[in-house]
């Protein structure tokens, strides 16, 4: 009698007793760069004007920056590439590490490659989602449907960004124009997509489609990232400046992934006007 009373006793103990299964893996660490496109290939709506990163001066900013952000210890590297590329463009940074392939004006080469083999990785991780936007026709549409001063202000607005970003450019080092970019100022200019947002009439949504495909990639993007940070990485993406925002947002009320800011580290490259 007394030895069921005791085996009930301890099996109640287990039942009430929270269990002691393995405990979690840490979450995963994702830091945001946001940078603008080196080559300028102009694909974006605004594409400011950019020098050569291949000069020598500006080649010595690119291994400052290098090294600042290797200081975060990133375990992976992920590009704005798509992942259908993934052999293609790991096949390049195989290359680049052999010897075999100098790196471009791109900031994928210049930044993604270049710290990823200063560190060891064996790879880099493609992570863009591609979809096609049209926010020159949202534009258009207001100008010609009862919105004009809206698309003026808009331009407005977009050309004074953009010969900002040419005057940091022209002036200030690579570091400091990253620091910038990836500022808290930085980020209230993401308010330009809601702006655009109010283009329409009626049942007419014109740019809140546009804003919608903008979420809705950046969305896929995050989603390719997630995959990428598995439990105890620590992952450093690197994007185009305007995705900045929304993927740091994500990042952060993601309930398994923790946001490393990116700030402390190009502090250091920061002019006044750069700072949070």
């Amino acid at each position: 009698m007394h030895t069921r009373a005791a085996v009930l006793a301890v099996l109640t103990f287990y039942a009430a007793a929270p269990a002691h299964a393995q405990a979690p893996a840490p979450r995963a660490q994702v830091m945001i760069l946001g940078t603008h496109h080196m080559d300028n290939p102009g694909q974006d709506y605004a594409n400011p004007a950019v020098d050569d990163v291949l000069a020598p001066r500006r080649q010595a900013e690119m291994a400052a920056v290098a090294q600042a952000l290797a200081e975060f210890r990133p375990t992976r590297i992920a590009i704005e590439v798509p992942p259908s590329r993934d052999s293609a463009v790991n096949a390049q940074y195989q290359a680049y590490r052999a010897g075999a392939y100098t790196l471009t004006r791109n900031e994928i080469d210049q930044l993604g490659y270049r710290l990823a083999a200063m560190l060891g990785h064996d790879r880099v991780y493609p992570v863009d989602y591609r979809l096609d936007m049209d926010l020159g026709g949202a534009m258009q549409w207001a100008a010609q449907n009862g919105q004009g001063e809206l698309a003026q202000r808009m331009a407005a607005e977009v050309q004074s960004l953009v010969a900002e970003m040419n005057a940091r450019i022209a002036t200030g080092s690579i570091g400091a124009v990253l620091a910038d970019a990836n500022s808290a100022r930085a980020d209230s200019l993401h308010g330009l997509y809601l702006l655009l947002a109010t283009v329409g009439r009626d049942t007419t949504y014109r740019g809140a489609r546009e804003v919608a495909n903008w979420y809705t990639r950046n969305l896929h993007i995050f989603a390719n990232v997630a995959r990428v940070a598995q439990p105890g990485e620590r992952v450093l993406v690197i994007v185009g400046s305007g995705h900045g925002t929304l993927l740091r947002q994500f990042t952060d009320e993601s309930p398994d992934l923790e946001l490393v800011s990116v700030q402390p580290y190009l502090a250091r490259f920061a002019t006044p006007a750069a700072s949070p």
